[in-house]
């Protein structure tokens, strides 16, 4: 009687977020095409009803399935977690073991999709499409071998050597200096301005991934270095010349142009002797770890106006949320952080225009890290998407949502477990 009454105050530990109560089980479902390979995740959502609020009883889930390539698609799966065993927000309740339950499908379980030539879904279409005007648009991985247009139109072939085709619109390849010249020609979401183009960045390691490659123009974690364990997970010890960027400074104004990338130009106040000439942007990088208590100060306090104008004006506002706070903040506490950032930003950034990066995508194993990092599938998604709803809600058309995370999860599943062996969770160097 004593085991099995420790038995149920453990599983009750477990509980589902507010903004979801009938999430009690996080389900992983996939329909994959048997030609192609193409993957497309299905959103699985608690059906509409009372006992959904319940844990002692049966739960069901509906999804929708929207597929635009031609091919044959099988349904597969897993189970993660039951009894919202995925939502481990107390300190004791870590599931002991990361141990999926493979779903059974019916074997004629199929779905036949055809696309008729003259469909704009159609690749024979695809570069027609418009140029993409958004940083969310669905999409899918395919291999460029199966496509009926020139390599160099769909960009560099990443995991497993497959591209990514948005389904709506074409995507533009640029070099890395070409980006550049762009951000000075066009002056992105501000072009009456005048001055240095300059972008304010509050971001934590995936960021500075990012800051690295855009710097070296691309150079960092390239070719044959692309493989080194620095460049697939955990950058942390590693020296960059170009700017620090590490724990230890939390400020760094970056010059850049299209001919020598970028380089720091003043660290935590202390100018450096060094410069490029003929900058073309600058961008102010504000290392975080989100919304949580492990920054070295307040969060807040980086947007007093004492703070900021330290720093040339903002052209174009990024910040990137949800990782640090997925892995160390309980849902509630997180919306109490997130709506006063929305009030500092709305503060400090009244005309710019602001992207918001998503949470990285997470799959595949349990939470790792001393202390633990909480991430799991279904917490990152929520985060985020309360961010976006909240975002959304406050900025309306200045809002630009940058979702790594939906591109992630794309994936087909057996690369999605070789990006979960990164135990920090952060980027491969390319995205």
């Amino acid at each position: 009687g004593m085991l099995a009454r420790q038995e149920k105050e453990m599983v009750e530990l477990f509980q589902t977020i507010p903004s979801e109560p009938g999430l009690w089980d996080s389900i992983t479902l996939d329909a994959v095409g048997q030609s192609s390979g193409i993957s497309i995740p299905v959103q699985l959502q608690p059906v509409a009803h009372a006992n959904m609020a319940r844990r002692n009883t049966v739960h069901v889930y509906e999804g929708e399935l929207q597929a635009y390539d031609a091919d044959v698609f099988a349904i597969s799966g897993v189970v993660e977690y039951r009894d919202a065993a995925w939502n481990y927000e107390q300190p004791a309740s870590l599931p002991d073991e990361y141990q999926p339950e493979r779903i059974s499908v019916l074997r004629d379980a199929q779905i036949r999709v055809s696309v008729p030539r003259a469909s704009s879904f159609h690749p024979e279409n695809h570069m027609r499409l418009p140029v993409c005007q958004r940083t969310d648009e669905p999409g899918r991985w395919v291999q460029p071998a199966t496509l009926p247009f020139a390599a160099e139109a769909h960009g560099q072939p990443l995991y497993g050597g497959k591209v990514w085709l948005p389904y709506r619109c074409r995507l533009r390849s640029y070099t890395y200096s070409a980006f550049l010249q762009c951000l000075d020609d066009y002056r992105p979401f501000s072009p009456e301005t005048t001055g240095k183009y300059t972008v304010h960045w509050f971001g934590d390691t995936n960021s500075r991934r990012a800051l690295k490659k855009i710097t070296s123009l691309g150079q960092w974690c390239s070719g044959i270095m692309a493989s080194r364990p620095q460049c697939l997970c955990d950058d942390s010890g590693e020296a960059f010349p170009r700017f620090t960027g590490q724990n230890t400074v939390r400020d760094t104004l970056l010059e850049l142009n299209d001919e020598d990338g970028g380089w720091s130009v003043r660290e935590n106040g202390m100018v450096k002797n060094r410069g490029i000439q003929n900058s073309l942007a600058q961008v102010y990088y504000h290392r975080w770890e989100g919304l949580t208590q492990y920054n070295s100060g307040r969060w807040q306090d980086v947007f007093k106006p004492s703070a900021l104008g330290l720093y040339p004006q903002a052209n174009l506002v990024v910040i990137s949320i949800g990782n640090m706070d997925v892995s160390f903040t309980q849902f509630l506490e997180y919306t109490r952080q997130l709506n006063e950032l929305v009030v500092l930003l709305q503060s400090a950034y009244d005309e710019q225009h602001i992207v918001l990066r998503m949470p990285q995508y997470f799959c595949c194993r349990a939470p790792s890290g001393n202390p633990p990092r909480r991430m799991q599938k279904d917490r990152n998604r929520l985060y985020g998407d309360y961010a976006r709803r909240l975002f959304e809600l406050h900025f309306g058309s200045r809002l630009h949502v940058w979702d790594v995370s939906g591109i992630a999860e794309t994936l087909p599943l057996e690369q999605r477990r070789d990006v979960a062996g990164c135990a920090v969770n952060t980027v491969p160097s390319e995205i």
